[in-house]
């Protein structure tokens, strides 16, 4: 039982990967279209800009879950990935609008606020209201996805009927599956959206432990959407205070603090509610720790690399508090990093307030700049909050060290030791590493493998037969190590394993 659910978690690893290496290429155009937006900017420059934020913020970031259920899907199908491409993008089709069709003829559709469906447990996913589930919808129907096509992709049947077999047996399984779940998560969702309201009155009446909470679950919950459930009501209704303005009443801490700002000048402190604006504090100062961090554990060869890749991620997390690119790249190959990210984020919110920081802190620093010239520094004291971002950076750098060395945790560049800059592809069969023939020749033969993925540096293949491994075969090819684990094989190759499984795949025969 162990080694399945180890062998399950480790494909799992392996697929979320996929859909996270292209995130990094969203993250520097993102970060161009970030400066280019910027006020100061010439009108074509500044429109440029705005195009290309809203490009990647609209057609990357905020569809991650159809992103990630497409990925994770054609990464976990053993075979036939164009096919297992469609049929994904078919179910989460089917679930969005089955989701909605059973909302809207059941009158269970929330209704648009002032601030849209924020807070309201539904959100807006390629133009249709359905419950909101953020990136958790795409993960789990991108692994119901995998599972079902590979279970039933080569079924076959008589003659009379072979044309529903195979993949076509797949989609019409998995659209009663999808559907099925699609009206189930009507019911579900709203029980999970009432139990976050339930934990926001925890939080505003507990103090302290109160704002650690709230800080940690607004981190922790990102991978499924849910933080919206938790700052929602705090920003925008009386479960985040409510302050007498005149003869009217305010509520919601993003409500008050811009009653207040209007009278910025005739006011001797700004309400305390603005604690819950804070939980920008581990968008720039964690960000920067544990960036730090993956370059000093990465491997020597791979560090050049490891900083390509990661340094637009945390420009575009600092300047605009975009953090998704760069946290996507661990949360779910080190969830350890996450659970401690996240604690550490709840417990700088809690030292930053106790210290007597009042800046609202929410976003980037671009956002932050506004705060910096319009609230007087006596009354948000900012420095504070820089002061202790120094320490938080020290803090989350030591942390991600200290435990990825412990754990030998296969964080970004963390899985090669000997690549060289050298090391060019040459054709499909055999480049300057060797000639991949020597690893299909040394896992047993092409009749022995049944699986062939790769993560960020290491080759994946499930083999028939262990026993028909010949390492010395596979050391041919260049290599950094074997490593065995029931009937899965991995072989460390570094950067450049993508056009090796490319190139194996395809001796293979395998999409």
């Amino acid at each position: 039982m162990k080694d399945k659910l180890s062998g399950a978690m480790k494909k799992f690893s392996g697929a979320i990967v996929q859909p996270i290496m292209f995130m990094a290429v969203t993250g520097i155009i993102l970060s161009a279209g970030v400066i280019l937006r910027m006020d100061n900017m010439p009108a074509l420059l500044k429109g440029m800009g705005d195009f290309l934020y809203n490009l990647m913020m609209n057609g990357g970031i905020n569809q991650l879950s159809v992103i990630f259920c497409v990925g994770i899907t054609v990464a976990l199908a053993k075979r036939k990935k164009t096919d297992a491409a469609v049929v994904s993008l078919s179910m989460f089709l089917f679930f969005i609008y089955a989701n909605n069709a059973w909302l809207t003829s059941h009158n269970m559709l929330a209704k648009a606020g002032a601030f849209g469906l924020s807070g309201t447990g539904q959100a807006m996913v390629l133009g249709v209201q359905v419950v909101d589930m953020g990136v958790l919808l795409g993960i789990l129907l991108g692994c119901i996805c995998g599972y079902v096509f590979n279970k039933y992709c080569d079924i076959t049947f008589p003659d009379a009927v072979s044309v529903y077999g195979g993949t076509r047996f797949v989609y019409l399984v998995l659209t009663f599956v999808t559907i099925a779940l699609a009206i189930a998560m009507c019911y579900l969702w709203p029980v999970v959206n009432n139990a976050i309201n339930a934990c926001g009155q925890f939080i505003e009446s507990s103090g302290n432990l109160g704002l650690f909470i709230y800080g940690f679950l607004n981190r922790i919950l990102i991978p499924t959407g849910m933080h919206h459930l938790i700052y929602m009501p705090f920003l925008f209704t009386p479960v985040g205070g409510s302050v007498k303005m005149g003869d009217t009443i305010v509520s919601g801490a993003q409500m008050i603090y811009m009653a207040q700002l209007g009278n910025i000048q005739h006011i001797s402190a700004l309400d305390p509610s603005v604690k819950y604006l804070m939980f920008g504090f581990s968008k720039v100062f964690g960000c920067i720790g544990i960036v730090l961090a993956f370059i000093k554990t990465a491997k020597p060869k791979n560090k050049a690399k490891i900083k390509g890749m990661l340094l637009p991620l945390l420009f575009v997390a600092v300047l605009a508090g975009i953090t998704e690119p760069l946290e996507f790249s661990f949360m779910f190959i080190s969830p350890l990093l996450w659970v401690v990210h996240s604690v550490l984020d709840g417990l700088f919110q809690v030292i930053v307030f106790v210290l007597g920081c009042r800046a609202p802190f929410s976003g980037g620093l671009i956002a932050f700049l506004p705060i910096l010239l319009t609230v007087p520094m006596q009354l948000s004291k900012w420095y504070i909050l820089f002061g202790v971002g120094l320490v938080g950076i020290a803090v989350w750098y030591f942390s991600f060290v200290f435990l990825i060395n412990k754990f030998d945790m296969k964080t970004p560049g963390r899985e090669d030791t000997g690549e060289t800059d050298t090391q060019q592809s040459t054709d499909s069969k055999s480049n300057a590493l060797g000639d991949v023939n020597d690893i299909i020749e040394g896992l047993g033969g092409a009749e022995n493998i049944n699986q062939v993925t790769n993560c960020f540096t290491r080759l994946r293949v499930d083999v028939k037969d262990l026993s028909k491994l010949d390492e010395a075969k596979i050391n041919k090819f260049k290599n950094n190590g074997i490593v065995k684990k029931g009937n899965n094989v991995q072989i460390i190759i570094g950067m450049k394993v993508q056009s090796v499984r490319e190139d194996v795949c395809q001796i293979l025969h395998m999409d």
